[in-house]
């Protein structure tokens, strides 16, 4: 009995163990063992959810706005719908909005998230640390302080040993904050960052932090320093983020190029607009920076001098802006030649496009550039030109250049002296092969005066031929009055 009591123990035993299995399994119309079905939660319909009627949704586009739309942050419900949902928001803009803080996100499949003009001046640490498909991250316009500013809020994802780095963030603005400095470890969560945008913050001087800083971030290749009271750069500056090639320095206090451009080797863009440099001559000239094929120094109130030499160096140059130097009158025609192999030739930058409208240029250096013809856009408009033989190869030649090329730039080119041709477009002169043969400026004076006086003395030697009779002139007349004259017999004037 005790032994059928055991079988029977086990049989059942056997019979619970393996109902799970076969309740879990079942068999296809050819005998094969198939696990069952899953049963996978829905997609939300996210456009067609209560977020995308508070927000705008542009799935073509993988866009979601909710610019000026927020009181606060997304609620957890709201977080759900988009982590559930059918469509994954690649750009979200949060603009324009009242946030003040920035809490520790939830995993979403973001790559640029814009914050940009909030009231921001707090940032949790590791606020973005489950965002990691994120490439772009928009912080301008916000309140932040170097304070509030540290490295532990861009830290990444935690592993066993330590945090991962925001591998994919390579574009970071902190424009138009509260800054003064840069804390020394502030990238080292973002070591692949690839764009760093600074400007607007008064920083006044680039300290040792900042520009070590700087130095950490080896991926860099722009960066924006612009409008931040910067009077010069630490020399040693460029020698961190040695692929950096675009800078952007415009809106400073630079009365001098830097000599950290002698370190940037690899610069190929360069905006130092709106610095107070008053001229380029002299020891005050751009070095040898060989792969520079950008550069823009426009709206500087200032600069009224190109010397000799001031571009010689920038032998890769292709594209020149010196447009809106409302004093600059200047440009010398060896400012660009270089003597590179030694002999009788100078050596020129290729340059293909030259902004030289809104200055104050007269007369244009034919020897400035070798192959016009090889510019792609030339302005040369919004300047007092000359129109005389000064300034004969722009007159005659360039202008014709400029109307094949790029018709629109050839108008509003506008004499402004001499005086006859004032207000008249360069390419009408030219057209009309007026400047052989109307003089410049007071010699007009000149030539009215010699003409009166010539009419005088044609006048005074008319008559005084006139008179005298020379040359048989007036004769005629004479002997005609005198056949008309019959003098008076006396016998005649007295009659006894």
């Amino acid at each position: 009995m005790k032994t059928v009591y055991i079988y029977m123990t086990f049989v059942i035993s056997m019979i619970v163990f393996l109902l799970p299995l076969n309740s879990a399994t079942e068999k296809s119309e050819n005998g094969t063992t198939v696990p069952p079905e899953t049963t996978l939660k829905p997609k939300t319909d996210v456009l067609k959810s209560d977020i995308c009627t508070k927000c705008s949704c542009d799935a073509k586009n993988s866009l979601i706005d909710c610019s000026r739309k927020l009181a606060n942050w997304f609620s957890p419900e709201e977080w759900e719908i988009l982590q559930n949902g059918d469509i994954t928001f690649e750009t979200m803009k949060l603009s324009h909005n009242n946030l003040t803080n920035i809490p520790a996100l939830p995993t979403y499949g973001v790559k640029k998230l814009f914050l940009d003009y909030n009231r921001i001046s707090s940032i949790t640490v590791g606020a973005f640390q489950n965002l990691t498909e994120l490439t772009k991250l928009d912080l301008s316009n916000n309140q932040l302080t170097s304070k509030a500013l540290i490295p532990d809020v861009f830290k990444g994802p935690y592993s066993v040993q330590d945090f991962e780095p925001l591998k994919n963030l390579k574009s970071l603005n902190l424009g138009y904050n509260r800054l003064h400095l840069l804390d020394d470890d502030l990238f080292e969560h973002v070591p692949y960052l690839e764009e760093l945008i600074l400007c607007s913050n008064s920083f006044q001087v680039i300290d040792k932090q900042t520009e070590t800083a700087l130095s950490g971030c080896s991926s860099l290749k722009v960066l924006d320093i612009s409008y931040m009271e910067l009077k010069t750069l630490p020399e040693t500056i460029f020698h961190g983020p040695q692929d950096l090639d675009t800078l952007i320095v415009s809106g400073n206090l630079f009365d001098k190029i830097p000599k950290a451009f002698d370190y940037a080797d690899n610069l190929k863009r360069l905006v130092l607009d709106e610095n107070p440099i008053g001229n380029l001559e002299g020891d005050n000239i751009f070095p040898a920076m060989t792969s520079l094929q950008y550069l823009s120094c426009a709206f500087m109130p200032n600069l009224f001098k190109i010397g000799s030499g001031a571009l010689s160096e920038l032998q890769n140059l292709t594209e020149l802006i010196l447009s809106d130097n409302t004093q600059l009158i200047e440009i010398d025609s060896h400012a660009m030649c270089k003597n590179v192999t030694g002999g009788d030739n100078f050596d020129y930058p290729p340059l293909e496009k030259l902004y030289l409208n809104n200055c104050n240029f007269t007369v244009l250096p034919r020897d400035l550039i070798v192959r016009w013809d090889k510019l792609h856009a030339l302005d040369l408009r919004y300047n007092p030109w000359l129109c005389d033989i000064s300034n004969e190869y722009m007159v005659n030649y360039l202008i014709q250049h400029v109307n094949k090329s790029t018709p629109i730039l050839a108008s509003n080119v506008i004499c402004e002296n001499p005086t006859e041709l004032k207000g008249l477009e360069v390419l009408n002169v030219s057209n009309n092969k007026l400047l052989g043969v109307l003089p410049s400026g007071a010699s007009w004076v000149w030539i009215g005066l010699i003409i009166v006086l010539l009419s005088i003395l044609v006048t005074l030697s008319g008559l005084l031929v006139y008179r005298r009779g020379y040359c048989g002139i007036g004769k005629k007349k004479e002997s005609a009055r005198r056949a008309l004259y019959s003098r008076t017999s006396f016998n005649e004037d007295f009659h006894i």
